[in-house]
């Protein structure tokens, strides 16, 4: 039993039922005026007690009834009794389940004798009377939610259960990126702190080279060591598209999105020899200079045609002389411009013609490639 709805009780019976409704004596008894959940009669009676009257009257009382005053009471004519049935409610408060026995006329007094004021969202209209029977309703008690977003902090008070009703209430907007913490399906809890993160998605498209690969292909008509450029291997370009992720205003990642051709990429190809090497045994003249440069010209897997190209061109040039000398500063059997270049190959290049000889098949190979490419050179310009 409430006590609020107990003195409310006596305080009715007190004011004579709400402006002291008149009554009357009769030959037969006594009139007793009647309050039953806030409906007002009149009973014609002889009884000398309260449970008397409500006998009288029809009016079975229930273990959950409030009566005022108490059934052993006694009561004269004009007396006023005060019933209130009890009204079971079937409550969910907050998700939680509970029922409870009222004494009131109203869901909203019935709520305001629980402790649950016009704060609390209810399920049914607080002016809705209670009748016989149960009666089932939701409460929700506010919670304050704050949600920090937009460097700012926006409080709201929710009567949802999870987060995606306080989102909803606070009329913040969500993008499809964005990131929420705790999530959006989690129970609100009172004084709760809820953090989103803006997250925007960027493009951004660049021109990438593609660099060429390279196939060296046999080539059976050409001797070991020698190679002929068939196909120049040219870059490819790709347009690339780059997928940049922005949270709150910051650069946290960039990854490969797309890539699409507008440029295939040429291999290049190169034929390479795989005769072998012919042995030179044609004649050698000028001494033991031109044996050198013969083995020489072996040694790198030149043929003889190349020493014949040789021959010619430092034929020309020095005459195979190691001491041949040029007003220009040429010198030596190369003619080395100048000649001190020599000494690269070693020390003695002035007089030894193996050091000249060395040198100079390296400076043929490094700018020509082969003593005929130098000597065709030398025909069409008059200089190597």
């Amino acid at each position: 039993m409430h006590r609020n709805a107990k003195l409310g009780l006596y305080g009715l019976v007190l004011a004579g039922l709400l402006g002291g409704t008149a009554s009357w004596a009769t030959e037969n008894g006594k009139t007793v005026n009647l309050r039953v959940d806030g409906q007002n009669r009149q009973v014609h009676t002889s009884a000398a007690d309260v449970r008397g009257v409500l006998s009288a009257a029809h009016i079975a009382v229930g273990e959950h009834d409030l009566i005022a005053p108490e059934l052993g009471s006694k009561v004269a004519d004009g007396a006023a009794i005060v019933v209130r049935r009890g009204h079971l409610l079937h409550l969910m408060v907050n998700g939680a389940a509970r029922d409870v026995w009222v004494n009131a006329e109203s869901v909203d007094e019935a709520l305001n004798q629980l402790g649950y004021g016009n704060q609390n969202l209810v399920s049914v209209s607080r002016s809705k009377r209670l009748e016989a029977g149960a009666l089932s309703l939701s409460v929700t008690s506010p919670k304050l939610v704050t949600f920090r977003v937009d460097g700012k902090s926006l409080p709201v008070l929710s009567f949802g259960p999870t987060l995606r009703e306080a989102l909803q209430q606070s009329h913040i907007r969500l993008g499809a990126q964005d990131l929420i913490s705790p999530k959006i399906t989690t129970a609100v809890a009172d004084r709760q702190v809820v953090t989103i993160h803006r997250v925007v998605l960027k493009y951004s498209t660049v021109a990438q080279q593609v660099p060429f690969g390279s196939v060296r292909q046999k080539d059976s008509s050409r001797t070991v060591g020698s190679s002929a450029l068939v196909t120049a291997g040219r870059n490819g370009v790709n347009r690339v598209t780059y997928q940049l992720r922005y949270v709150d205003g910051k650069l946290v990642s960039k990854v490969r999105y797309s890539s699409k051709a507008l440029k295939r990429p040429v291999t290049q190809v190169t034929k390479v020899g795989t005769k072998p090497k012919p042995v030179y045994s044609g004649p050698v003249s000028s001494g033991s200079a031109q044996q050198i440069a013969a083995g020489m010209v072996s040694a790198r897997g030149w043929s003889s045609d190349q020493f014949s190209c040789l021959v010619s061109l430092w034929n020309k040039e020095s005459g195979w002389r190691t001491n041949a000398y040029n007003p220009s500063g040429a010198y030596g059997i190369p003619q080395a411009l100048p000649g001190s270049k020599m000494a690269s190959a070693g020390s003695d290049w002035q007089t030894s013609a193996r050091t000249q000889i060395s040198w100079g098949l390296g400076y043929i190979a490094s700018v020509y490639g082969s003593p005929c490419s130098a000597w065709a050179h030398s025909q069409a310009t008059n200089w190597y």
